[in-house]
């Protein structure tokens, strides 16, 4: 579930905020980072996806794949 949209001020990093509503709560919310912008624009807030991301060492979660 995306919760929340931003992007940097220089709008080079595109993020999501987004918890998994089988799982966790709101407030469990984290961040992925999605690396091109045009999947970024077509990403809704307040809708369920269901997405693939990973993390690699202390970097942030990065969007693999992602389905409505």
């Amino acid at each position: 579930m995306v919760i929340e949209k931003g992007y940097s001020s220089d709008n080079k990093e595109h993020w999501i905020k987004a918890y998994d509503p089988n799982n966790q709560n709101k407030e469990e919310a984290f961040k992925i980072v999605i690396q091109e912008k045009m999947v970024w624009n077509l990403i809704e807030k307040d809708k369920e996806y269901f997405a693939m991301y990973s993390e690699k060492g202390d970097n942030p979660w990065v969007l693999e794949d992602i389905q409505y």
